[in-house]
């Protein structure tokens, strides 16, 4: 066994990842995504790139370029709209699913960073140095916002239904709107981190993200903020929400973080791509999502981006790591792992044959605090004695367990 234990100790750690990188076919910045439905989508790039995907986010394909301009910010209004703003002072606007572009911006050198509509007519932009435009009229005309004076740049804006739509800033800066954008009053947000990333759940209920790892949730439709507990403290410049439990936040250093209670608990993913920025970040379901960013890079899932072929028994934080013995034993050809996790950090759980060559992988990455099961089917594996180990930072335990056929 002691033999066993020294090479398990030295086995290299390769960190795997249920997101997946998919071509984008350049490596230019992707700085947004946004999502008509749970298959409809698009992306917007340095160079005037914008891409398109019908099938959630699988494959992309171009549907414009214009290398004088950079696209910072789009929004699907619908299937067949979408709206794209960028410098200098660039609006861009489909109505057959980018098959062709119309300009509705200028030629000065102003910063667009943000848009968003409420509507195929009532739409928003948000950028350099207090710039807020509205359009009622499908971006024929765009008319200024009155602001609060000396204003920060507008890093995004949002509506969060019908009536209400939220601007974000630096220094935590923050605008509400309850008349669809057509005036905005100051809200305290209880930081002075940039803030960048916003999104609602339903009319009372949003989270919005910033420097320093900050993540702030409201249950008051944004009249207030509460300050959430990250694990990093990377800038995190988008998050989404599938629904009231379920969301992703990403930003710089490939920092991917991930809830499933509504924001109590933010633990991090294991990211594909290292040494990148994500700029954005959209769930069409708890499941499925995409995530955009540096150098071209785009992720997807479809299994929220947790390892998969364990499943949690309990969320409730044990008081220290256990791992039980495997049921049944001696079994043919399937068995089960129990294991504890008493906090967030990487997982390992791993099976070796009788002279500590390594057979299964079960479990190779972050996991949060709780309860899991592991199977293990062994249809294509001798009969035999078999070691198993869980491996996490602070912890190591090694059982033992027969295979009989």
């Amino acid at each position: 066994m002691k033999a066993i234990l020294i090479f398990i100790l030295f086995v290299p750690v390769l960190i795997y990842s249920q997101w997946q990188v998919r071509p984008s076919g350049h490596t230019d910045i992707i700085y947004g995504v946004s999502f008509a439905d749970i298959n409809t989508g698009m992306a917007c790039c340095e160079a005037g790139r914008i891409l398109k995907t019908v099938n959630g986010g699988m494959t992309w394909s171009q549907v414009n370029q214009n290398n004088l301009y950079w696209l910072g910010g789009i929004d699907m209004i619908d299937n067949n709209t979408a709206c794209a703003v960028g410098y200098p002072q660039k609006i861009l606007r489909t109505t057959n699913t980018g098959g062709t572009w119309q300009q509705q911006g200028g030629n000065i050198f102003i910063n667009y960073y943000s848009v968003s509509f409420k509507d195929v007519n009532t739409g928003l932009i948000s950028g350099y140095v207090g710039t807020l435009l509205r359009t009622t009229n499908a971006g024929q005309t765009w008319v200024q916002i009155p602001v609060p004076p000396n204003p920060p740049s507008y890093n995004t804006v949002k509506f969060i239904n019908a009536n209400n739509a939220i601007v974000l800033g630096f220094f935590g800066d923050m605008l509400l709107s309850t008349d669809a954008g057509a005036s905005f009053t100051e809200l305290s947000s209880g930081t002075t981190a940039d803030l960048y990333g916003v999104s609602f759940v339903d009319a009372n209920t949003g989270y919005v993200t910033g420097s320093n790892g900050t993540i702030l949730k409201t249950i008051d439709g944004g009249i207030s903020w509460a300050p959430q507990i990250t694990p990093v403290a990377n800038t995190l410049n988008a998050v989404s929400f599938a629904n009231a439990m379920t969301g992703n936040a990403v930003g710089w250093n490939s920092v991917i973080l991930r809830t499933t209670n509504g924001g109590d608990l933010w633990y991090q993913q294991q990211s594909p791509v290292s040494n990148t920025t994500w700029f954005g970040v959209e769930l069409t379901s708890a499941l499925n999502g995409v995530i955009v960013g540096g150098a071209g890079k785009i992720l997807y899932t479809t299994t929220g981006g947790d390892p998969i072929g364990i499943e949690p028994i309990s969320s409730e934080v044990p008081e220290r790591f256990s791992l039980s013995q495997n049921y049944p034993n001696p079994f043919n050809p399937t068995t089960n792992f129990e294991f504890r996790i008493a906090e967030f950090g990487f997982v390992q759980l791993t099976i070796y044959d009788v002279i500590g060559r390594q057979a299964a992988t079960l479990v190779n990455g972050n996991l949060k605090p709780g309860t899991y099961k592991a199977d293990w089917n062994a249809s294509d594996y001798p009969s035999g004695v078999y070691f198993y180990s869980l491996r996490t930072n602070n912890f190591l335990d090694t059982k033992k367990m027969i295979l009989t056929k």
